[in-house]
């Protein structure tokens, strides 16, 4: 008889009305259309224990004791914790790349993310019962690799039909005794992006789970009796949503410049896909028989390599290293390739990229804080060996953007960043082989 227990908790992580505008990653948000969680989900086999914590943000929370906070909260020890991100843009955060001036709201919030995250552990460990697993996979066509190269040279940030994207949807599926939904497990490689920091129909910007938050609010309204639906990031590095909030223009010279969809378009698109990818997941939930086993286990490692960085002299453009021009063009505008930054070790960082490698029953789970290209999660998981398995990134650890040797010279923006492109597809397989191994030995 099966050991295994399970429960599942789910908390909104938006702040209070009062405290709007509010500002993400990215920018400021005038108020929320679609709520962002934190979800839970606690297992234990009474041996072993393993505690996911998914928050809808775009980072993992800043807070020094998150962990701590988590293992007090939950009774887990914090080597027995995994903490991820959906890497959701329009989420509310605890810091921000292009905000000023908001330090009492992004204390506030650094504080609020990790208290609401408890309730969220504590309402999973209390609703543990006897549980049985399965597991299940479908294609999911919302997602398209996103290094375009326009017909004149321009690397861009648009779908390339023609590259590389996985659009398998892993599934998990956790019932207890009596075949009732505990939880739901989802894992696809796209980033959480079909709005940011745009205006609704009603010219607001707003926060939002994104389609992944829709996506599981689908599954959780299907199933129904405080059933919970985690969505997990897949190897997105080069992978963006099928709909997005704008698109590129060529013209007869080589000039490229990005146009904006109309207000309330990338909403529109994340309600799309979202509902889609919910539908996609309840059909393969149904398909999937859930049976008794055991088995679980966690190893964490890592893979350390030299960082490297910009040309200290390098004066980045207004936006960034994203090519082209933005708007429509203007009389004038000349099809001149951006000035791109020279890269030079980093001779005072080494990079310690988390790897780990989960076991729950016949399911393997890759884990790394790398943001690496879908190639490479292909790797990995043939590396495994396993027939049954899927990689989650944006875990705790370095890495960033991770471009595998096929990539090497996409002049996209994410290629100028701390790990050297082609650097990382072998050591990150062998690690996968190394770990696959050890957790499966049996």
């Amino acid at each position: 008889m099966s050991k295994l227990y399970a429960g599942a908790g789910k908390v909104t992580i938006d702040p209070p009305r009062e405290y709007y505008p509010f500002p993400t990653n990215f920018g400021m948000t005038e108020e929320s259309r679609n709520p962002c969680h934190v979800r839970a989900l606690a297992l234990d086999n009474t041996e072993k224990k393993i505690l996911f914590v998914v928050f809808e943000m775009s980072d993992i929370p800043s807070h020094p004791d998150l962990m701590k906070r988590l293992s007090e909260a939950s009774g887990y020890k914090e080597e027995e914790i995994i903490v991820a991100v959906t890497h959701n843009h329009s989420a509310p955060n605890d810091r921000s790349k292009m905000v000023k001036g908001a330090d009492d709201k992004f204390a506030f919030f650094k504080e609020y993310a990790v208290t609401q995250a408890c309730t969220a552990v504590r309402q999973a460990v209390s609703s543990m019962r006897k549980a049985k697993i399965g597991y299940g996979e479908i294609q999911s066509y919302c997602n398209v690799n996103r290094d375009k190269k326009t017909a004149y040279g321009f690397w861009v940030e648009g779908p390339a039909y023609d590259l590389y994207s996985n659009h398998t949807l892993a599934v998990v599926k956790i019932t207890d005794e009596h075949d009732q939904m505990i939880a739901a497990m989802l894992n696809f490689g796209a980033h959480a992006v079909c709005a940011f920091c745009e205006k609704d129909a009603d010219g607001k910007i707003k926060s939002s789970s994104n389609f992944p938050g829709i996506a599981c609010e689908f599954v959780e309204n299907h199933y129904g009796n405080d059933a919970v639906c985690i969505w997990t990031s897949g190897a997105a590095g080069n992978q963006d949503p099928l709909l997005f909030e704008y698109q590129y223009k060529e013209y007869e010279d080589g000039y490229v410049t990005r146009l904006d969809y109309p207000d309330g378009t990338g909403y529109l698109n994340m309600d799309i896909l979202g509902t889609q990818q919910g539908a996609d997941a309840v059909q393969c939930l149904e398909s999937i028989v859930t049976a008794e086993e055991d088995e679980i286990a966690l190893i964490t490692s890592s893979v350390q390599i030299p960082a490297r960085m910009k040309d200290p002299s390098f004066k980045i453009p207004p936006f960034g290293l994203r090519m082209g021009g933005r708007g429509e063009r203007k009389p004038g505008d000349l099809p001149v390739m951006p000035e791109l930054p020279k890269m030079v070790p980093d001779p005072d960082r080494m990079l310690d990229v988390a790897v780990q490698g989960i076991r729950l029953g016949h399911i393997g789970i890759l884990l790394t804080s790398a943001e690496i290209y879908a190639e490479i999660g292909r790797d990995m998981m043939k590396a495994s060996g396993l027939d049954n398995v899927f990689v989650i990134t944006h875990i705790p650890g370095d890495g960033g953007y991770t471009l595998d040797k096929g990539s090497a010279d996409h002049l996209v923006f994410q290629s100028f960043g701390a790990v050297e492109p082609g650097s990382m597809d072998e050591p990150l397989a062998e690690k996968a082989r190394e770990l696959s191994q050890k957790l499966f030995k049996n």
